[in-house]
């Protein structure tokens, strides 16, 4: 039984774990997915928009500066250049950046290929990360659109090479920060998910420790319930066998034995079935208003036979006051807990009722701590092994009100008591 535990502690972090790991790669499909779409669009977009055509290329624009001496000469050709490039949407000598088309906007960066001399001119005008970039794309093969780690960064980026083979076109866009962010949220998953987990086994040991202990219950309720039903049926057929037998004359006083031990079997039953029906929620309380001193005489008034008989002293201290509850469990509660101050109680019972307030006590021979403990346990068996169920099934009805019922010793005997 003890595996039990261990099963569903191992289900339920298991469960917890798969769960959120789960959830962690799905996060991680839809998000590298969606950048990846989102950067191929603006690499799309800004190569398109690229004019590759263009009768004015980057190299052209470099050596013809480089003839120039005058300075006024040098301004016209800059202006004319500027001029030109505006109208073919705003390629530019060093960097170029698309417009804004969704998530990003790629980067494009001009490499010549041909003329080493402009190359080098033009690495002056890159910044550190395009030097990068364009030393990666000259040594790699970068014409399909791809995920690359350049420098330490990531990349998604796609090249085109020009028609006379001058000039190399880079689009680009840079990731890393997305992808970062991707990792520290993975990291933060996994380990929240491993502590999730480790609660979920946790709460699913202490779910199946508290399922063991039920199962046990049970088993041992069953158990004390045929063993106490065992002994009035043991007694009955008894007698039944000494009549048949003819061993048994006295049919009024075997007449009287039976009845008593069929009683004993009927009250079990009936506390047995109240207790189930409690814990399944089909005893529904009617509760009205009680007047206390009136109730607790008229649950005392059918033992005044019993306690004369065992000349026992009864004293009742009832203060005035009316409580919500339903008179007919109460007062199965109340009786269940005379009875058993009646069965015990060496010479006298008190009964005490104050507002909010109701309390059964009873001296005792001798008061056992270790009795005290279980005293509202079904069939425990005590010392003097004596079973039963009154007492729990008291408790159970307290309970269905609402309030606390306390057993504690108390100048020589026992207390009961019953607080709102």
């Amino acid at each position: 039984m003890k595996k039990t535990r261990f099963k569903i502690a191992f289900l339920v972090g298991a469960v917890v774990m798969l769960t959120l790991l789960l959830s962690l790669l799905v996060f991680n499909f839809v998000m590298r997915r969606n950048i990846r779409k989102e950067a191929e669009d603006a690499v799309s977009l800004a190569l398109e928009e690229e004019a590759l055509s263009t009768s004015l290329t980057v190299t052209d624009v470099i050596s013809e500066i480089n003839n120039i001496e005058d300075l006024d000469d040098l301004q016209v050709v800059v202006h004319q250049v500027f001029d030109e490039l505006s109208e073919d949407e705003g390629m530019s000598i060093g960097e170029y950046t698309s417009a804004d088309h969704g998530l990003y906007a790629a980067d494009t960066l001009i490499i010549p290929l041909k003329d080493q001399e402009v190359a080098m001119e033009m690495e002056l005008l890159y910044s550190q990360k395009e030097r990068r970039i364009a030393m990666w794309c000259r040594e790699n093969d970068s014409a399909k659109f791809s995920r690359r780690e350049i420098g330490g960064q990531d990349y998604y980026l796609q090249s085109r090479v020009s028609e006379d083979g001058s000039e190399m076109i880079v689009s680009y866009v840079d990731v890393t920060g997305e992808y970062d962010m991707i990792y520290r949220v993975n990291v933060t998953l996994l380990l929240a998910a491993l502590a999730i987990g480790l609660i979920g086994c946790f709460a699913g040991y202490m779910l199946g420790r508290k399922m063991e202990q039920t199962q046990l219950a049970q088993k041992q309720f069953f158990e004390n319930t045929s063993h106490e039903l065992k002994t009035p049926l043991t007694a009955i057929r008894g007698y039944a066998e000494g009549i048949e037998t003819g061993v048994i004359t006295d049919y009024r006083k075997t007449g009287r034995v039976i009845s008593a031990q069929v009683e004993e079997m009927s009250n079990l039953v009936e506390g047995i079935l109240s207790i189930a029906r409690i814990e399944s929620g089909a005893l529904p309380l009617k509760k009205e208003e009680v007047d206390m001193p009136q109730f607790i005489q008229d649950c005392l008034m059918p033992f005044e036979g019993a306690v004369k008989s065992r000349g026992l002293s009864v004293s009742l201290n009832l203060s005035p006051g009316t409580i919500q509850a339903d008179p007919a469990q109460l007062e199965h509660a109340v009786t269940n807990l005379f009875t058993n101050a009646m069965k015990y109680a060496v010479s006298r019972i008190r009964v005490t009722c104050r507002p909010g307030e109701i309390s059964i006590w009873n001296d005792l021979a001798e008061v056992d701590e270790e009795e005290m403990k279980h005293i509202f346990d079904r069939f425990h068996t005590g010392k003097n092994g004596n079973t039963g169920i009154g007492l729990a099934l008291a408790k159970e009805i307290i309970g269905l009100h609402g309030w606390k019922i306390t057993a504690e010793a108390a100048d020589g005997g026992i207390l009961f008591r019953i607080c709102e």
